[in-house]
Parts: C-alpha cells; structure tokens; sequence
C-alpha cells in the first residue's frame, strides 16, 4: 500500500503530543509531509483525508480520558478509510480509557486505525518544586517515537488494502471511566508580578486569557492545561487552589517511577 503524503494532526497546549507526533512522522523517510494544529481555536480548519494518506493523531489525557476541548476540536477532521496512528500523552499515572477513547473517536470520523501507543509527557502540574514526569518527552522517548513510526511505515508497505484489517485492539474499558468534568476554577495570577507582556494569551486553547487593568482567566473557559503557567517569563501564574496542590503532591510523591511507552499493531 503506497502513502502519498503524512498528516500530523495534534492538539497539545504544552506541546508535548506534538513532539512525539513530529518524531513519529520523522521516522517514516521519503514521503511528503504537512501538519495541522487543532489547539489554538482561530487555527483549525475542517478537514477530510484520502485512503493514501497516513494520519498521525496526537492528543493528551485528562484524568485517565481524551482532553475534553481535544475531542470537539477532533470532530473537525475526518478520514475516507484513511489509516491513522494514534497517539495519547499521559502524565506518568495512567492512561486508563484514553486510547481505547481516542480509537473510537477515530473509527466513527471513518479512519482506520493501523497503530496507537501511549507516550508520557511531562505533567500539567508538574514543576521545578514538584516534578512530575520533568523534561519528559526525552531523547529515549523521541527515539522509540521514530522507530514506531518507521516500524508502522513498513507494515503498512507489506499491505495490498486496508479490507482485511481486524479493529485494533487496545487498552481500556467500555463504557468508559465517567469524567472528572471541568475544574471549577484557574490559575492563579500574581498581579504585581504580571506585566502584561500577553505571552500567555496566544498559548491557551481555550482562549480564556484576557487583559483589561488585570490579567483575567475565564473559568468556563480554562481546561486547566497549565500552558500560561509554563509560558509566563515573570512566574505570575501558579496553581494555588488546596485541592490542586494536594494532588500535585500526590503525583510527585507516587508518579515518580519511570514508566514507558506502550505500542500497539
């Protein structure tokens, strides 16, 4: 089976999905390659892909489910039997019902999933006092990225069609674990540190970020992805809620083991 062109479809507040979509990608040599960012709301465009092209999906879990603002942003693109990798960031706890998620979501846009793994990336949470899954994506984790894609490339090459492929099978359960539901609150931001450079504004999917005399955060709008927090050059921003700083502790103190990707064929 020949595949005219990759797709890397992502959405990644903190960019690290797009790192191990971008090496998956990296590892499928001599083909043309184009991306689309489904993160940032005045970016998206509708889509619908061709049986030759090969799509490579690439989203982050929350509490064990797709990002919830990722599964509307993915209704957006659509497939014509056309095969995808799937690709879930988790923080270093568990995936849980995340990939097995994002394979139905995939199915039902008409994509036939050929390949999925679970990468972890650094926590949402996590910071220098508190590290949770820190700098990861790492080399070793971008390296295992671009065999996977290379090793899916060459399995798609030994196919004559996509009929005779049975549904990929992997982790979770259906129905699957209820969501956590938004948080009802934001980060918190120190106004006399804040200096209204707007570096925060462009990076929140949810366009919940505003500057009238404050900074101000949209609680509907916040999905809590910590990318103002990490983006902020004055260290405005912070998570300061109890509830919140208990579970970060909690992650610190029990996610430290190193975990690794999972890959599935």
């Amino acid at each position: 089976m020949n595949i005219s062109k990759i797709w890397r479809v992502s959405f990644s507040p903190t960019k690290t999905s797009k790192k191990v979509v971008d090496a998956i990608a990296s590892g499928i040599p001599g083909v043309e390659r184009d991306s689309l960012d489904l993160t940032y709301p005045g970016k998206i465009e509708t889509r619908t892909f061709t049986p030759e092209e090969l799509v490579v999906i690439g989203v982050p879990v929350y509490a064990g489910r797709v990002a919830p603002l990722a599964v509307q942003r993915l209704k957006v693109i659509k497939g014509n039997m056309t095969p995808a990798v799937l690709v879930v960031l988790y923080g270093n706890r568990e995936y849980e019902d995340a990939l097995i998620e994002l394979r139905d979501i995939a199915v039902t846009a008409s994509f036939l999933p050929v390949a999925a793994s679970a990468f972890i990336g650094e926590h949402s949470f996590s910071s220098s006092q508190m590290p949770i899954a820190p700098g990861r994506p790492d080399s070793v984790d971008l390296a295992s990225a671009v065999s996977f894609g290379r090793k899916v490339f060459k399995e798609i090459g030994q196919l004559q069609d996509f009929s005779s492929l049975f549904k990929l099978q992997v982790p979770g359960n259906i129905p699957y674990k209820e969501s956590t539901g938004p948080i009802p609150i934001t980060p918190k931001v120190n106004q006399t540190a804040c200096t209204h450079c707007g570096m925060c504004i462009p990076t929140c999917p949810g366009g919940a970020i505003t500057i009238d005399n404050d900074l101000i955060m949209d609680v509907e709008r916040c999905i809590f992805c910590c990318a103002c927090i990490k983006t902020c050059p004055e260290n405005a921003v912070s998570i300061d809620a109890p509830p919140l700083q208990e579970k970060r502790l909690w992650l610190h103190e029990n996610c430290a083991e190193r975990k690794e990707s999972e890959l599935y064929f």
